[in-house]
């Protein structure tokens, strides 16, 4: 939850910073561009690219702990404590306002692109109205 909620607090600080006039958006064919150098802008794409990092980190850490439970298994024979099946994942991938939606089955794939069109369809309106 930590990368989600620094992600959302750089944007916060973007939007605070383009609100009071600090900070500039414009659009480049279907892409919103951010500009400015209010302190305050620079806080918010600070918290973005952290948040970027850390999410990373625990995606890694993630992905490490299951191969040393795969690994366990492996050497043992036995199942390790636990459900024994692996869990369910997605992810969206926004390119401009077109989601490109992924899964390990069709349903959270389903799942994916509903959420992505809700976002798509989100960050156009709120660019449409700071624009407009």
């Amino acid at each position: 939850m930590a990368p989600i909620g620094l992600f959302a607090a750089g944007v916060i600080c973007i939007m605070a910073a383009v609100l009071s006039g600090d900070a500039d958006v414009s659009l480049f064919l279907v892409f919103p561009v951010f500009s400015g150098s209010s302190s305050l802008f620079m806080l918010g794409t600070v918290l973005i690219v952290f948040s970027f990092i850390l999410g990373f980190m625990f995606l890694m850490m993630g992905q490490m702990e299951l191969a040393r439970a795969d690994l366990d298994t492996f050497r043992t024979g036995a199942e390790p404590d636990g459900p024994a099946g692996r869990g369910r994942y997605g992810g969206v991938v926004l390119i401009g306002p077109v989601p490109i939606a992924f899964g390990s089955d069709k349903g959270m794939a389903l799942a994916m692109l509903v959420a992505g069109i809700v976002v798509a369809i989100v960050a156009l309106t709120v660019i449409v109205l700071l624009l407009g």
